[in-house]
């Protein structure tokens, strides 16, 4: 399997490919901190990173993963990955106005509770 991966390596046409990849691995390093500037707190940051590291560490590289391949990247993009999409919830509820949500939220409770207490009386 190494060979064929060496074999396919070492084709002339690969250089054109590899080439290709840098750009992306760039943006990759720029996405890589992206996640960071949405939460903007450093001890939310460090504890959200902490938290990703720790369950794909444990339920991932651990459980099945590092039986399959010795491959480090997998597990580190997948970490970016669910960074990014706690750093995007986090951006999105510093937008949530609290008040009007638990405003809203309570009548819509109060009004389903009175409907249900209704229907039983």
């Amino acid at each position: 399997m190494k060979r064929k991966a060496a074999a396919y390596n070492n084709k002339a046409g690969s250089t054109s490919v590899q080439s290709s990849k840098k750009p992306v691995e760039n943006h990759k390093v720029i996405a890589k901190f992206e996640w960071r500037t949405k939460v903007n707190s450093p001890v939310v940051e460090d504890a959200i990173d902490k938290f990703t590291r720790h369950l794909i560490s444990e339920w991932v590289t651990d459980l099945w993963y590092s039986r399959l391949t010795p491959d480090k990247e997998g597990p580190e993009e997948l970490v970016q990955i669910i960074n990014g999409v706690l750093g995007e919830i986090s951006g999105r509820m510093r937008n949530i106005n609290l008040i009007d949500f638990l405003i809203r939220f309570s009548v819509s409770f109060f009004d389903c509770g009175f409907s249900l207490f209704q229907i039983v009386i």
